[in-house]
């Protein structure tokens, strides 16, 4: 227990016109005792973004914000990353909302087990109308299972690293806009023969607005998968384009209902919503 009060666990947040959503966000993770600091990394908001996590962050000390100029979530991400005063480095999106436990989850499990280098959680939806098929569909995995134990990605909005960790592979991973980057940190974790942990009760809900991506935009999106890949020297295999493929499929057949789909008020609409999903690499 000494040990794990002498480590101090940070969470990095990249943000870009997140003004709807960074306040609940927050709200899930300062009443947390096991997160020490939490950062938000302003890439370039301009709808008063800035000014909630400021006045926010008079009130919560351990909220602080910091600007990246740089766009896209790698440049936020490391800006974050490198800022951060934590052993142990958290990532989540800033229209996500994390499980009451989630920061004890992650210090407990990375002091418990200095042979993991990373860990990532499982996550769901809190806004969509068909969220529920998701939630049958890792019980269905759990059962059989098929969750837990050692992978080989990580997933941004749910995911946290040893700071030593981060040091050895940061200059290892990509700055591109144009990569899946948390596929492209996994991969060189991976390379240098570091273990990504999935821990089964590592629990956050994010937002499933970015299923308002068209189908053609959506299979660009999917393309940054084999991207990172062959970026990062690893061969494309039949699986992975399985993978997309299945990826793609599963989208284009949900894509209609969240056409339809009022996030704001949570309920369905008869007008067509406008995707909130910018080019890839970038925030939504």
């Amino acid at each position: 227990m000494n040990n794990m009060a002498a480590t101090v666990l940070s969470v990095v947040i990249p943000a870009l016109n997140e003004a709807t959503s960074i306040e609940r966000t927050l709200d899930r993770l300062v009443v947390q005792d096991a997160i020490d600091e939490i950062i938000v990394v302003d890439n370039g908001s301009e709808d008063g973004t800035q000014k909630i996590v400021l006045d926010y962050a008079a009130a919560h000390p351990q909220v602080a914000l910091i600007e990246e100029p740089q766009r896209g979530i790698p440049a936020a991400r490391n800006a974050g990353f490198d800022k951060a005063r934590g052993d142990f480095l958290a990532r989540t999106d800033a229209d996500t909302l994390v499980g009451p436990d989630w920061g004890e989850v992650i210090r407990h499990t990375l002091t418990e087990h200095p042979e993991i280098a990373a860990v990532t959680g499982i996550t769901t939806y809190h806004d969509s109308p068909v969220g529920f098929f998701l939630k049958i569909g890792y019980y269905l995995q759990d059962r059989r299972g098929k969750l837990g134990g050692q992978v080989g990605n990580m997933h941004g909005p749910n995911m946290a690293i040893r700071r030593s960790a981060w040091e050895t592979v940061r200059a290892d991973t990509t700055m591109r806009p144009d990569v899946a980057e948390d596929l492209d940190l996994a991969l060189c974790l991976t390379k240098r023969g570091l273990r990504i942990e999935q821990l089964t009760d590592m629990r956050a809900e994010t937002s499933a607005r970015r299923r308002r991506t068209s189908p053609r935009d959506w299979w660009r999106f999917q393309l940054t998968g084999l991207r990172t890949i062959t970026d990062q020297g690893y061969q494309v295999r039949p699986f992975h384009r399985a993978v997309i493929v299945g990826a793609w499929l599963t989208h284009t057949v949900q894509w209609p209902i969240y056409r339809f789909w009022d996030f704001d008020r949570r309920r369905f609409t008869l007008r067509p919503g406008r995707a909130r999903v910018s080019a890839v690499g970038e925030h939504t």
